[in-house]
């Protein structure tokens, strides 16, 4: 059974902030995009490209640097 795009999307989103070691939204958004547009090269289903598209999407109109930071730290397991 396939995973739903939007899981895709958020796994992607994950992996992003985790690597990537950012100050700013500009960073990471750098970095989604080179992977978006890495991504988009490859022959990977069009349900997998649409999940980069919309990972980079997202990043870029809906987080914010906090909310990117608040994930950060959720998935890092530093809740302090």
């Amino acid at each position: 059974m396939a995973k739903n795009p939007n899981v895709y999307k958020f796994e992607i989103i994950e992996r992003i902030i985790t690597e990537v070691d950012f100050k700013t939204k500009e960073e990471v958004l750098d970095f989604a995009k080179k992977v978006r547009d890495i991504a988009l090269d490859k022959d990977i289903s069009k349900e997998l490209k649409d999940a980069f598209k919309n990972a980079y999407k997202e990043i870029d109109e809906e987080l914010t640097l906090g909310n990117l930071r608040e994930i950060k730290k959720i998935i890092s397991g530093n809740n302090d």
